[in-house]
């Protein structure tokens, strides 16, 4: 079945974010696929497409923009975006301090999902890639920073917010560079009998996944559950046995 779906992506050039792109290019409910970010996605020329448009966006300027909005935010509301699917994120390690990776992985995504919400498009949705341990109220950086994400989004007012939370992140044929402790992970987890349904997912597998959740497929009512944040706004929640279940489900 082909559509006219606008899928917004952020994150790219990510790993998680590449395997989504590369979902969204092949899916023919999916009519455009628009990408932001300092740089433009790399993609094999097999899997080069008319479907994809690039540009350019200072996330920093967007931040300072704020609510009176300016050129970065023209920039993603004129995406006119059905979806906006986000697979943008870092560590600390590689932000360089717990700030600059508070800006990154929560202020760079709030801001960025604000300003490609559009009021005449009452059925606009965003996805969004967090973390098993996601918790707004912990005491560690990163769980608590994916968990303040996940209600940043979920007040933000579009129609649905669907949050992955995915074990640990596997790509085809191993990921290129590792610290120790990831290295170790993704070395034994996917050999753990039980792992598979609940420790990790492929890159792959996830990115499939996250594209049927942001086109909309019927089969995702099967495989989300709902949760309501801190008790106020409502959002979808799909777990790493789930989205291992919906990437597979038929479109």
């Amino acid at each position: 079945m082909t559509t006219q779906h606008r899928l917004l992506l952020l994150g790219a050039t990510g790993e998680t974010g590449k395997q989504a792109l590369s979902a969204a290019l092949s899916d023919s409910r999916v009519s455009h696929v628009l990408t932001f970010g300092r740089r433009a996605p790399t993609l094999d020329p097999s899997t080069l497409s008319t479907k994809l448009t690039h540009s350019s966006l200072d996330f920093d300027a967007l931040l300072k923009e704020g609510s009176a909005g300016g050129p970065e935010t023209t920039k993603l509301r004129s995406a006119e975006a059905d979806s906006v699917l986000i697979a943008l994120g870092t560590t600390r390690a590689s932000a360089g301090s717990a700030e600059a990776f508070e800006r990154i992985d929560r202020e760079y995504v709030l801001s960025a999902a604000r300003a490609a919400r559009r009021e005449d498009k009452p059925d606009q949705r965003v996805v969004y890639v967090s973390s098993t341990s996601a918790n707004s109220s912990a005491w560690f950086l990163y769980p608590r920073s994916k968990g303040l994400t996940e209600e940043g989004l979920a007040s933000l007012g579009y129609a649905s917010t669907t949050i992955f939370r995915p074990g640990l992140l596997v790509a085809p044929g191993g990921r290129g560079e590792h610290r120790f402790a990831e290295s170790l992970a993704v070395k034994t987890i996917p050999r753990l009998r039980f792992g598979k349904s609940t420790l990790w997912i492929g890159t792959d597998t996830l990115g499939r996944s996250l594209v049927n959740a942001a086109v909309g497929s019927p089969a995702v009512k099967e495989y989300v559950k709902e949760e309501v944040l801190k008790g106020q706004h409502k959002v979808w929640v799909v777990s790493n046995a789930d989205a291992l279940k919906l990437a597979e489900a038929g479109k």
